[in-house]
């Protein structure tokens, strides 16, 4: 299972963890909101991929494509 957070005073920021797993370093629980719980099945490859390599997968919601690097 994956857990999928959202911050509590910067709600256009998601978390992503694996539910069995400690939460992750320079962050704590209290300042995310659990939104959802989802298996494995249900979770994109690539935010799976970043969980097994860091420990979380971190995005932001609302970016406008002027932000998206051009390099």
């Amino acid at each position: 299972m994956y857990n999928f957070f959202v911050h509590v005073r910067h709600p256009n920021y998601r978390l992503v963890t694996r539910a069995d797993a400690p939460f992750p370093d320079h962050t704590s629980a209290g300042e995310w909101r659990l939104t959802r719980s989802r298996h494995a099945d249900d979770v994109n490859a690539e935010v799976r991929e970043a969980i097994d390599r860091d420990g979380y997968s971190l995005f932001r919601i609302g970016l406008s494509l002027p932000e998206i690097p051009k390099s």
